[in-house]
């Protein structure tokens, strides 16, 4: 009757591991936040350099169409499976 279980034998142990999850999340979406910008901006540049190379003028929004696309593909797969991990 009187015995804990080692995670009530701790106060407020429950309440520092959620911190620390919840810190953990913080840090991998700050890094989705700079990944996104920095995709559509290298896909600018990088359709840019096609367009001067060849000659055209419609790849450089392709390019930047293509870093957005993929910075929200890193988004939802992230999300994904963080809806996963958090039903367990």
């Amino acid at each position: 009757m009187g015995e804990k279980s080692s995670r009530e034998a701790v106060p407020g142990s429950k309440n520092r591991q959620e911190d620390q999850k919840s810190w953990r999340q913080f840090a991998e979406y700050s890094g989705l936040a700079m990944a996104m910008p920095i995709a559509a901006v290298l896909g600018y540049v990088i359709g840019q350099w096609f367009d001067k190379t060849l000659g055209t003028s419609f790849l450089a929004v392709a390019g930047l169409l293509l870093g957005i696309a993929a910075g929200f593909v890193q988004l939802v797969s992230k999300a994904v499976r963080d809806g996963k991990s958090s039903t367990r």
